[in-house]
């Protein structure tokens, strides 16, 4: 069962995996980031990153549409985890209806707006989130459980 998405550009470290894990009691992350699953040394890394009880699989865009059904089939407390909109953009329209989705650290990058101390979004990224948006997902931006979540659907 899928627990939570999010879009956080440090992939897994240290505090937030281990907060969003125990908070949401995560068995499973499913990085989907095709520059991550090209790079041997960054998968090597991000499985020493892992809490030590948690599953990890990192797949390109490509894989993880290719095995949908699979993943949405797990019996276990799931994170699916974003290094960018885009490819979770394209994710959610072969995945189909989510409840929410958590932006955790977008960081800054020419011509992005400023919505919160660490979610810069450029306009294509504005653009991707609205689309989310209206498909009456909710957006959060939450780094951690533990801070108060706010919702990009009342602002952007």
């Amino acid at each position: 069962m899928i627990k939570v998405i999010r879009v956080d550009h440090r992939l897994l470290h240290g505090q937030v995996i281990f907060s969003w894990t125990k908070s949401a009691n995560i068995e499973r992350v499913i990085i989907i980031d095709t520059n991550t699953a090209k790079d041997d040394f960054k998968k090597m890394s991000l499985k020493l990153a892992k809490p030590e009880n948690v599953r990890l699989n990192v797949f390109s865009l490509k894989m993880a549409i290719d095995k949908l059904d699979q993943i949405k089939s797990l019996d276990e407390n799931v994170m699916l985890l974003f290094e960018n909109v885009e490819e979770l953009n394209s994710f959610i329209k072969y995945y189909g209806k989510v409840e929410e989705i958590n932006y955790g650290l977008i960081p800054s990058k020419p011509n992005a707006k400023r919505f919160s101390n660490v979610i810069y979004l450029t306009p294509k990224e504005i653009e991707l989130t609205k689309n989310l948006c209206d498909q009456g997902i909710k957006v959060s931006m939450q780094p951690v459980p533990s801070d108060k979540k706010e919702f990009l659907n009342n602002i952007i």
